[in-house]
C-alpha cells in the first residue's frame, strides 16, 4: 500500500503496511513539502536512515541526520519543512491502545522523558537492532491474518525501546509503577488535562476532581516537574493557540473558540499576558522566521 493513500496530506509516497488502525509502517516515505502533522492522538517515531531531515516539533527546529530518530507524542505537533534529495526513513505510527500495551498505561515518566528529549541518537547496535524490528515488523505486516497480530506488533515494539532506546527508557517496567504520591497526581492530572484544557482553565477545576486543594496541586506538580500547575494548563493552551495560528488559515475568532474562550478580546488579552504579543503579531513573527529558515 502506498502512504499517501492513507496519510494524503503527510505524504507524497511511501511503502505502508499496517494492523488495523492501530499500527502502520512506513519506509521510504516521501513527505509532501512543508508537511504538517499536527496534533494528532497517536504517537509518531521518524528514524533517518540516510540523507537529513529539517523539522520543528511544537515550534522548536530540529534536524534529523542518519542513525537519529524523533518521538512525537499524543497532542504534540511536526512539521516537516525540507529533506534532502536522498532522504530515507521508518516512520512508525502507533494507535493509543498499542502505546499502552508497550509503555504501561499512563506511564508519566516515560511520556515526560519522551516529550521533553524528542530527539534521540542512535548507536551503530541501536540501529541493527532498528533496523532488524523493521524486517520482522514487516514480514508480521504481510501475514494474512495481519489484522490479529496486535500483540505481535506490540512485542516487537517493546524490543525496540527495551534495546534501542536511551536513557530512562532502558529502565524496568516496574520502574514506572513505583511512583510516589506527587507522581500519582501527577499522572492523573496530565490526564485529565488532556480532556478539558480546551475547556476548562482554572487550577481549582482539576484540584476538585482530583480531590485534592489547588494549593496542593501545584505543589505536586512544582515537585514532579519544576512548574506550577497554572504552568501547565497554559503550556496546553498556547501549544494549541501557537499552532493553529502559524500553521493553519484559520481567524483568531475561531481560535478563540475553538480553545474554549468566550470571545476573541478576551483570547486576545489571556494571549499577549501570556506571550508578550497579541496573537496577531505573533503569527507574523513566527511565520517570517519560518520562511527565513525554510
Amino acid at each position: 500500500m502506498n502512504a499517501s493513500e492513507v496519510y494524503p496530506g503527510y505524504f507524497q509516497g511511501g511503502e505502508l503496511w499496517h494492523c488495523g488502525d492501530d499500527f502502520y509502517l512506513i519506509e521510504h516515505p516521501n513527505f509532501q513539502p512543508q508537511t504538517i502533522i499536527s496534533q494528532t492522538e497517536k504517537t509518531c517515531f521518524f528514524v533517518v536512515t540516510k540523507g537529513w531531515i529539517n523539522a520543528f516539533v511544537d515550534g522548536s527546529p530540529i534536524k534529523l541526520l542518519p542513525g537519529m530518530s524523533v518521538n512525537i507524542m499524543p497532542k504534540q505537533s511536526v512539521s516537516v519543512m525540507s529533506c534532502s534529495d536522498d532522504m530515507d526513513a521508518v516512520v512508525y505510527i502507533l494507535s493509543k491502545k498499542i502505546s499502552e500495551m508497550i509503555f504501561i498505561k499512563k506511564g508519566f515518566a516515560i511520556y515526560t522523558e519522551m516529550r521533553k528529549n524528542p530527539v534521540v541518537v542512535h548507536n551503530d547496535y541501536s540501529m541493527r537492532v532498528i533496523l532488524d524490528i523493521v524486517n520482522m515488523l514487516r514480514d508480521t505486516l504481510e501475514h494474512p491474518h495481519a489484522n490479529n497480530m496486535v500483540d505481535v506488533c506490540a512485542t516487537l515494539l517493546n524490543l525496540y525501546f527495551r534495546l534501542a532506546a536511551p536513557g530512562d527508557l532502558h529502565r524496568d517496567k516496574t520502574d514506572y509503577m513505583q511512583q510516589t504520591r506527587y507522581e500519582q497526581i501527577m499522572t492523573r492530572f496530565t490526564s485529565l488535562l488532556e480532556k478539558f484544557y480546551q475547556q476548562e482553565r482554572g487550577v481549582k477545576f482539576y484540584a476538585d476532581q482530583l480531590c485534592v486543594t489547588p494549593k496542593y496541586l501545584s505543589a505536586c506538580t512544582k515537585h514532579v516537574t519544576g512548574h506550577t500547575a497554572n504552568w501547565w494548563i497554559n503550556s496546553y493552551v498556547l501549544r494549541d493557540a501557537t499552532q493553529m495560528l502559524v500553521h493553519s488559515n484559520l481567524s483568531v475568532k475561531v481560535i478563540s473558540t475553538r480553545l474554549g474562550f468566550d470571545d476573541q478580546m478576551l483570547f486576545g488579552k489571556y494571549f499577549r499576558r501570556q506571550m508578550g504579543v497579541s496573537p496577531t503579531e505573533y503569527k507574523k513573527r513566527e511565520q517570517k522566521r519560518l520562511t527565513t529558515q525554510a
